[in-house]
């Protein structure tokens, strides 16, 4: 009878365990359902920009040899580019770009939230803020793939020294994925050569060692080709380099590093470096308790390059910043998984991570909040009713009112390329080169200006046969119109609001004067 009784209690234990984790598994389900209609709403509503448009050209238009070649002056590696290449070149149409990058941070919030061993309500409101939701969801940019990489390079984590080529090729890809990914795939890189070279001091052999070298070259050999695609990098107009004294240096990061914090959050320098010291100091007690710093080492090494960056190299934004969000729940993640399970670990470290997730969500709610500030660009309120670019309205009514054969020139290639990735069938010539042109290379031909009379004088000896060409006319034109021939043309359409990223456009008919007149 007592058997009985105590079989009937394990039983009784296993179906409420179980019933609990159904409970939880329905739970998260429906928080991931709401989250991909959410932003699958913002996704309907937002308009994609230049900085979208222009991957989407230069993946519809370039091989692959081709697009190594002129990625050194866009800034980003090539894997976003070879990602969309084959939607792109399949003739799908331009918004498919928006579709992939809602399916990665899709795929990285699924795994989030079933696989991450934060608190579940943790879960919920980080991917409602704008770690997950809207930024990386549904503007279409390269960093998506940062997130979900990370997320993956945390599920696989306990398993990087039996699973050492799948490891090695998520970090191979991490550091493909954009320049400011770069210093935290390399570090997660290093701990993990270290750490299996003191696996072989220990033991005196060097099997861990031979097992590794499985993996970890695939991200050395990602490393080689992010410098061949860099290596001329110079050369580009844009590129320029701060060069600071080691005082100045330090001032220039120390301030970068709290625009970070700042711009992150919105909330007052003070709020910063309260936030920066609690964080690192539950971080070191982490750490000190666990005897590992690798996910303090990593973060703190993400965080001073990105300041770094800012400082030296290139002005970082928002998108970039969100990446150390992501570095911040890796970080987390291994730290748990270092310590075990929740409910068996020491009493102190389980307090230190559970506090370092309170900042995480302090955080979170901070940049909620700033979301929904006027003051904010990108703010939910314009991502739900405002416009963020008028490129689609611009592309319908060329398509219905202006025939492809007809001559059609812009003056700024960049804003253009909002307006041409909706039209493959078209020709776009700039008035800058008189050449065809389509995404921006950033060069010195691209920037070139031209006045009214010159562009006249180009349409009739270039294309005779016409009596008349449309010209796209957008901000930060490069055609110079000093005695306002331009506003004596035809106007056929004129955006109607102002947009988030000054992409409002003018569409003009403008006739072209016969050979002596």
């Amino acid at each position: 009878m007592e058997k009985n009784r105590h079989i009937r209690g394990k039983m009784d234990k296993r179906t409420d365990v179980y019933k609990q984790k159904k409970t939880e598994f329905i739970l998260l389900t429906a928080i991931l359902a709401v989250y991909m209609i959410l932003n699958g709403i913002l996704l309907v509503l937002h308009e994609p920009w230049r900085d979208e448009a222009n991957v989407w050209l230069m993946a519809r238009e370039l091989t692959p040899f081709g697009l190594l070649r002129e990625i050194k002056y866009q800034g980003h590696p090539c894997l976003w580019y070879l990602l969309l290449m084959p939607f792109a070149k399949a003739g799908l149409p331009f918004r498919t770009l928006n579709i992939v990058s809602y399916m990665v941070m899709a795929m990285a919030a699924g795994l989030f939230l079933y696989k991450a061993p934060f608190h579940k309500w943790v879960k919920a409101i980080v991917l409602f803020s704008p770690i997950f939701t809207y930024y990386y969801a549904v503007i279409a940019r390269n960093y998506c793939l940062i997130a979900l990489l990370l997320v993956l390079l945390a599920v696989y984590y306990p398993e990087r020294n039996n699973k050492c080529i799948l490891f090695g090729l998520l970090l191979g890809l991490l550091v493909q994925s954009d320049v400011i990914a770069l210093m935290t795939a390399g570090s997660i890189s290093c701990f993990w050569l270290g750490e299996n070279l003191w696996q072989c001091c220990k033991r005196k052999n060097m099997a861990p060692l031979r097992n590794i070298l499985k993996g970890i070259w695939i991200p050395l050999c990602s490393l080689f080709l992010l410098i061949a695609q860099f290596y001329s990098v110079s050369d580009s107009p844009m590129f320029q380099v701060n060069t600071l004294g080691k005082r100045e240096l330090f001032q220039a990061v120390k301030d970068c590093s709290y625009q970070i914090l700042e711009r992150l959050s919105g909330r007052s320098h003070t709020f910063c470096f309260i936030f920066f010291l609690l964080t690192l100091g539950l971080m070191l007690l982490a750490s000190f308790r666990l005897r590992n710093v690798q996910g303090l080492a990593v973060m703190a090494a993400s965080y001073l390059f990105q300041a770094a960056f800012s400082a030296i190299v290139y002005g970082l934004h928002i998108w970039h910043f969100l990446s150390l969000c992501f570095v911040l729940i890796w970080a987390i993640w291994i730290m748990y998984g270092q310590k075990g399970k929740r409910e068996d670990g020491e009493r102190i470290t389980g307090m230190a991570l559970g506090g370092i997730e309170a900042l995480l969500v302090v955080l979170a709610v901070c940049m909620f909040t700033r979301w929904n500030s006027q003051e904010e660009t990108s703010s939910l309120k314009n991502a739900l009713y405002g416009s963020y670019s008028d490129g689609g309205g611009a592309a319908e009514f060329i398509r219905e009112n202006i025939s492809p054969d007809e001559l059609i020139v812009s003056v700024n290639v960049p804003l253009a390329s909002s307006v041409i990735a909706y039209l493959p069938e078209y020709d776009f010539y700039f008035a800058g080169n008189g050449r065809r042109e389509s995404y921006a290379d950033w060069s010195e031909s691209q920037s070139r200006e031209t006045d009214f009379e010159s562009l006249l004088l180009w349409a009739g000896q270039t294309f005779p046969e016409k009596t008349s060409f449309f010209l796209l006319n957008s901000n930060h034109s490069y055609l110079k119109d000093p005695e306002g021939r331009l506003s004596e043309c035809e106007i056929l359409y004129q955006t109607g609001q102002e947009t988030a990223v000054g992409e409002e456009y003018i569409v003009y008919r403008i006739e072209i004067p016969k050979s002596g007149s």
